[in-house]
C-alpha cells in the first residue's frame, strides 16, 4: 500500500481548546466523510498520550496522521514522529485540523482555523518540509529531550506557561500581566553558533521556527519554518512597567524595535545559568539549564497552506 491510497490515522483531544474536540468532534468527523476522506479515529486519554499512540502506530506500519487539537496536540504529534526508530522522520505525513486556544503553529504554515477550511487543505495533498527543534535539558537528575516545531520559549515566557498550566483556565493575557508580579529575570548565557552573544540578566526569549505563540503574540516576526536557522528574539533587563505598556505590540511584532530587545539567528543555541532557568516547548513547561537546541533541517512532512521555498 503506497503512502496515498493508506487510510489517515486520526488522533483527536477531547480536551483541547476547553474541550471543543469532544464537543465539536462528529462534526469534524463528517466533514472528513464529506470531502471522502479515509480514516480511523482515534481519541487521547491524557498528556502523553498522542506521543506513545503516534510512535507505536509508525512502528506498526502507519504512515498519515491526522492531529485534531491544539498546539500541545501536535507538539506530541511531532514527539512521537521523531521518537520512532522505524522509518525517517520525513517518512511520515502529518496534517492538523486545530480546536485548541491558541492555535499559534497554524497561523504561520497557513493551516486555516476553521474545521472545513483545514480538512480542504488535507485533501490538497499539498506537502511542506519543516524544520524541527531539538531540546536536551535538564530534568532532576537527568537529561532529557524533546522536539518542536514551533517556538521555545526561557525564562519569563516558560514561567508564564507554568502559570497558564497550572490555572487551566482564565484570560491568557491577564496571567501574562499577573505573572509579572512574582517573576524575577535571572542572569543568563546565551551561546549561538559555539559562540557567546550575552551574558547578562535576561527578561525572556524566544527561539523558533514559527511566528506566533501565547496565542497570537508574533515573538518571531522574520522567522520561516524551512530555512534552516532558528530566530532568537531576546528580551534584555527592563522595568515590569515597559512590558505592561508595551504588551500590545507583540501581537503586531512592532515591539522588536523597542531598545530591550534584540534579534538573533543561529543553527544551535546553548543556554546556561547558574540559577535554573525554564525552557517552554510549544506550551509545554519542561525542564532548566543547561539547554541545548539542535537544528533538524527539513525533517517534519506536513501538508499545510504554504508553499516551501527552498529547493
Amino acid at each position: 500500500m503506497t503512502l496515498v491510497d493508506q487510510e489517515w490515522i486520526v488522533i483527536l483531544n477531547p480536551l483541547a481548546g476547553k474541550k471543543k474536540g469532544g464537543k465539536h468532534k462528529e462534526r469534524i468527523f463528517g466533514l472528513l466523510d464529506k470531502y471522502k476522506i479515509s480514516y480511523k479515529p482515534i481519541l487521547t486519554e491524557g498528556v502523553g498520550h498522542a506521543i506513545q499512540l503516534t510512535k507505536d502506530l509508525i512502528e506498526k506500519g502507519q504512515r498519515k496522521f491526522i492531529g485534531i487539537g491544539g498546539d500541545g496536540t501536535m507538539n506530541e504529534l511531532v514527539n512521537g514522529i521523531f521518537l520512532q526508530t522505524a522509518v525517517k522522520p520525513s517518512e511520515i505525513a502529518l496534517a492538523f485540523i486545530p480546536v485548541g486556544s491558541g492555535n499559534d503553529w497554524v497561523r504561520t504554515v497557513g493551516i486555516p482555523h476553521d474545521y472545513e477550511g483545514a480538512i480542504k487543505t488535507i485533501k490538497t495533498g499539498s506537502f511542506f518540509l519543516h524544520d524541527v527543534g531539538k531540546v536536551t535539558y535538564q530534568e532532576n537528575e537527568g537529561r532529557k529531550a524533546r522536539y518542536f516545531a514551533n517556538i521555545a520559549g526561557i525564562a519569563y515566557d516558560a514561567f508564564v506557561v507554568q502559570r497558564v498550566n497550572k490555572k487551566k483556565s482564565g484570560n491568557y493575557k491577564m496571567t501574562v500581566l499577573s505573572s509579572l508580579l512574582k517573576y524575577k529575570p535571572q542572569v543568563v548565557r546565551l551561546i549561538l553558533d559555539d559562540k557567546e552573544v550575552l551574558n547578562e540578566i535576561v527578561f525572556s526569549a524566544a527561539i523558533g521556527h514559527g511566528k506566533f505563540n501565547g496565542k497570537g503574540m508574533m515573538q518571531l516576526p522574520e522567522a520561516m519554518p524551512d530555512d534552516g536557522v532558528f530566530d532568537l528574539t531576546v528580551y534584555h533587563e527592563c522595568t515590569k512597567m515597559q512590558v505592561v505598556k508595551n504588551t500590545n505590540k507583540l501581537y503586531d511584532g512592532s515591539f522588536v524595535k523597542l531598545p530591550f530587545i534584540s534579534q538573533h539567528t543561529a543553527h544551535k543555541v546553548r543556554i546556561e545559568s547558574d540559577s535554573q532557568v525554564y525552557i517552554e516547548t510549544d506550551g509545554e513547561e519542561l525542564g532548566h539549564t543547561p539547554i541545548e537546541i539542535e537544528m533538524l533541517t527539513r525533517s517534519l512532512k506536513i501538508i499545510c497552506g504554504i508553499k516551501s521555498r527552498m529547493v
